[in-house]
């Protein structure tokens, strides 16, 4: 297959028209999105990423009133999407328009991306565009198009050409289906803001996997973000020790604050191999960070990559969630 790579939202919304999938850049990571009206385009999202089957997709708006066209959007709900969005937040709310892929769910997850460019393909396609994260399923995310042209060229229809994500990790997602409301995956919109809106949202510690259950949203019931290489997340202490003792093995990497003794330019003192060793200042260079390192990793061969846990600060609650999952069974 000829994948048709553009920045003309023209020929990208054509393709998406005519049942095409194709991959776009969001602030948070890149989706791989066809039209929420066309089943089978859908469906090949699923088929391309190798996903579960019942892990439901998020349907991206161009606009509020085009989200209320085919979900009933109540007060809050309005008072969230003017506060955060355009931008990382999805709202899982109840369906009213039962034509919206999938049919058979009475939910559907929400948002509109931040990126003008993006918000135009998508009212130009005529339709929202539901869209997973583009990567292969239960793999970290890609925020690069070097790595969204390595898995995909030839695999999808197009490929649309804008800003590269800076969040780097994917939306807040909040249910609003019931009450009381629900975060459902942490992301860059923190608890403590969306509490302002919603005083008696729930926190979960963990929610239901396996079985029967239905995800009403991604990053719930599977593994996710998880490069080949196995995921170490540890305290800063022991992440610094570690690293004094294993930092010099060449099949391991690393990604932190710091490093141990550093010299007055506050790099470290010991050797320091920035392809398999990332040097981070805050949370949101972390998330930014976090993904497009797995990736380099996995293709250095890398078999374990240890991280240092988030700082008490702001932009935590989503990375760690990110890492934790990264972790889970190593």
């Amino acid at each position: 297959m000829k994948t048709l790579i553009s920045s003309d939202v023209r020929l990208l919304a054509d393709l998406i028209r005519k049942g095409g999938v194709v991959i776009f850049p969001t602030e948070t990571v890149f989706g791989i999105g066809a039209s929420s009206f066309n089943e089978e385009a859908c469906k090949r999202i699923y088929k391309i990423k190798g996903r579960p089957s019942d892990n439901p997709l998020i349907a991206h708006f161009s606009t509020i009133e085009a989200i209320k066209s085919v979900c009933e959007v109540s007060e809050v709900a309005e008072r969230l999407l003017c506060e955060f969005a355009p931008g990382p937040i999805t709202l899982v709310l109840p369906k009213k328009n039962q034509n919206v892929f999938p049919k058979e769910m009475p939910t559907l997850g929400v948002r509109i991306p931040k990126n003008p460019i993006i918000r135009e393909w998508i009212e130009e396609c005529g339709s929202p565009i539901s869209a997973p994260s583009a990567n292969l399923s239960g793999r970290p995310s890609l925020t690069r198009m070097t790595d969204v042209l390595r898995y995909f060229d030839g695999i999808v229809d197009g490929i649309l050409v804008s800003e590269e994500p800076s969040l780097g990790i994917e939306s807040t997602v909040v249910g609003l289906y019931e009450d009381p409301p629900v975060l459902l995956r942490p992301g860059s919109i923190e608890s403590d803001q969306l509490k302002q809106f919603l005083p008696n949202l729930v926190l979960p510690n963990s929610l239901t996997k396996g079985g029967e259950f239905v995800p009403p949203s991604p990053g719930m019931k599977y593994k996710h973000y998880s490069p080949q290489a196995n995921v170490k997340l540890l305290p800063s202490d022991t992440f610094v020790s570690e690293f004094l003792k294993c930092g010099s093995k060449s099949n391991s990497a690393w990604i932190g604050f710091s490093f141990g003794p550093t010299d007055e330019h506050k790099k470290p003192t010991q050797t320091f191999d920035p392809t398999r060793m990332k040097l981070v200042s805050s949370n949101w260079e972390y998330s930014s960070a976090l993904y497009a390192f797995f990736e380099v990793c996995d293709q250095l061969g890398i078999e374990t990559i240890y991280c240092e846990e988030p700082r008490e600060k702001t932009g935590k609650e989503g990375l760690l969630n990110r890492l934790q999952k990264a972790s889970e069974g190593n």
